[in-house]
């Protein structure tokens, strides 16, 4: 029931501040209010449910300066394992985040489309040496997870995003760690601050 929840919270199939009531979750999932419960008591933990002023619980959203501030931490702690991966990286790692890209740039399946992106990602970062920052990134990346479904092959913001890994990708390639930083930042700041005629 929780992984259930927590991937339509953040598929967007419950959008924020859609109330979970948990007479409704108890009879839709044939189970009773305390399984419930805790599974409320984890995305609250989750930070994905937050609490209303009247007790009851709803699903979280991110306003655009939460957003922001999201974006914000993601650059500094995904940069950090960017530099530190890159004179880690061997030539098959960049090939398989070449050959990741492509397969993105040209999928259509929204859960493909998201697990090719963070393969993309963790195959740079994975060999920075630190387990908990790799960990911490993926918290991140849960709290502000955008929704794949809005995001179809030919849109604005696809042709932007792989322009945006090829950038990335080219500066790995050179071992320029400041122009990788560089393009990460840009990438991670489009993905809450899309450019007119982009969807993210």
């Amino acid at each position: 029931m929780v992984d259930t929840l927590r991937q339509e919270i953040e598929a967007r199939r419950l959008p924020p501040d859609t109330v979970l009531r948990q007479e409704e979750l108890a009879e839709r999932f044939r189970v009773s209010r305390q399984p419930v419960r805790q599974a409320l008591d984890r995305l609250l933990a989750e930070g994905l449910v937050v609490r209303r002023s009247d007790r009851g619980l709803a699903v979280a959203g991110l306003s655009a300066a939460e957003g922001r501030e999201l974006a914000a931490l993601r650059i500094l702690v995904e940069s950090e394992a960017l530099r530190l991966s890159l004179p880690r990286l061997a030539p098959r790692d960049l090939r398989r985040a070449a050959r990741l890209a492509e397969d993105l740039a040209e999928e259509e399946d929204p859960a493909a489309i998201e697990e090719l992106d963070v393969a993309f990602h963790a195959t740079l970062y994975a060999a920075c040496g630190n387990a908990r920052m790799l960990r911490l990134i993926d918290s991140l990346r849960r709290e502000g997870r955008r929704s794949y479904t809005l995001q179809p092959p030919g849109s604005a913001f696809r042709a932007a995003m792989a322009v945006q890994h090829e950038a990335i990708l080219a500066a790995s390639r050179d071992g320029d760690a400041a122009a990788a930083a560089a393009a990460l930042a840009a990438h991670l700041r489009a993905a809450v601050d899309p450019q007119p005629g982009e969807t993210p």
